[in-house]
């Protein structure tokens, strides 16, 4: 063949070659490296179970016919007592008063007649004092469940009331955690039938045949609250939650990858896939999906893709986390933090500060903000629950 045509042939043939190799993402192998993080095994520790109740007056309306909160606190203990090895029942306000009956005696008993029998201060609860001495009593192998309105009883001069509250609150919890670094909070807002006296301070309406809001709070070893989502969540309890929130300290995240080896595409982007276990962080499902509390050590060349959750019951995981990372060839190492809200928006939607006007504020609870916002305070820095990192080299 003619020499001059060959040259033109060889150098057309190496052209689309390359063309062809651009479009089918010959890039660079990308090696990722890390140390996996194993997930934490079933518990088998023994747990104790303990629940309150507060019996105070403003909470017996709550106990009326068809009351929405009776079946809602004997199906989640009853849940719990299972994965429990001991499960103590008590009311309480200015005492703690143990109750001697079974769980179905207690629900039964849940009455404003059982109440008052209970005794206590009923008129004014401080609830200061309730948490407090919950969490006192509240061992490092024992779970609290404490059922109750939340209304904090404003006085007429108010003015350092609140205040106070938070920091006393605050205290609490920051001592907690001192004794028990891995102490979680959780706080279930629920609503129910309410047909009877509403009680604020010196403040009270008759309400009737109306929905009030009441609270759960879980408080417990973050690992324990972690498996009882786990098996018992408490998006299931019988008749459905309105809103939720919890605080847990920073913990390794337990976290593995699909895979070592990458080759990036045309576009020079990757893709990888974290396998990781966010259980202990104590959130919620959709809390979990909000890619805006994923951030990255490198924001401008690696992005999250999408978050979805493992439903296989047996995987160690919770989660796959996809990064989007683009130009990996020239990044060295990686760290993804995951974050949960100081205080969630429904707080502050759900508080009321004035005592006042029931009837308006019907969803609202007088001082919640202050209550929840003493714990936000002493896990101020504990929102970045905990990271993962990674790291990456051309093969």
């Amino acid at each position: 063949m003619n020499k001059k045509l060959i040259i033109p042939i060889v150098i057309c043939t190496i052209i689309i070659i390359a063309v062809i190799s651009t479009c089918i993402g010959g890039g660079s192998k990308i090696k990722l490296t890390w140390d996996a993080v194993p997930a934490p095994k079933e518990i088998k520790d023994s747990i104790e179970l303990k629940v309150y109740v507060e019996n105070s007056g403003s909470m017996d309306a709550y106990m009326c016919a068809g009351s929405n909160l009776k079946d809602a606190v004997f199906d989640y203990v009853s849940d719990l007592k299972r994965l429990t090895t001991s499960c103590s029942l008590y009311y309480i306000n200015s005492k703690v008063i143990p109750f001697t009956g079974d769980l179905n005696t207690y629900i039964k008993n849940l009455t404003p007649q059982s109440f008052a029998k209970a005794g206590g201060n009923r008129t004014n609860t401080d609830l200061r004092q309730i948490f407090d001495t919950i969490v006192k009593a509240n061992g490092k192998q024992t779970v609290s469940v404490f059922i109750s309105d939340c209304i904090l009883d404003i006085p007429q001069n108010a003015i350092d009331f609140l205040g106070n509250y938070q920091i006393s609150i605050k205290n609490t919890f920051y001592e907690a955690l001192a004794e028990n670094p891995e102490l979680g909070v959780e706080i279930i807002k629920l609503d129910s039938k309410f047909n009877g006296f509403w009680f604020c301070g010196h403040n009270r309406e008759f309400l009737k045949d109306v929905k009030r809001p009441y609270y759960i709070w879980v408080i417990g070893n973050q690992r324990f609250l972690a498996e009882f989502n786990q098996k018992v969540p408490v998006e299931n309890i019988i008749g459905g939650i309105k809103e939720y929130c919890a605080y847990a300290a920073p913990q390794k995240i337990p976290f593995d990858m699909s895979r070592s080896t990458y080759v990036t595409n045309h576009s020079g982007k990757i893709h990888v896939e974290l396998l990781v276990n966010l259980r202990g962080s104590l959130q919620s499902s959709n809390l979990y999906k909000n890619i805006a509390q994923y951030k990255s050590a490198n924001p401008q060349q690696v992005a999250v893709a999408s978050v979805e959750e493992i439903i296989a019951a047996d995987s160690p995981y919770s989660h796959v986390v996809t990064l989007e990372i683009s130009n990996p060839e020239t990044i060295k190492s990686e760290t993804v933090y995951f974050s949960y809200p100081y205080l969630a928006t429904w707080i502050s939607n759900s508080d009321d500060t004035t005592g006042q006007n029931v009837k308006e504020n019907l969803d609202k609870t007088t001082g919640l903000m202050a209550l929840i916002k003493g714990v936000a305070e002493a896990y101020r820095n504990s929102t970045t629950y905990g990271s993962v990192s990674f790291e990456l080299r051309n093969k």
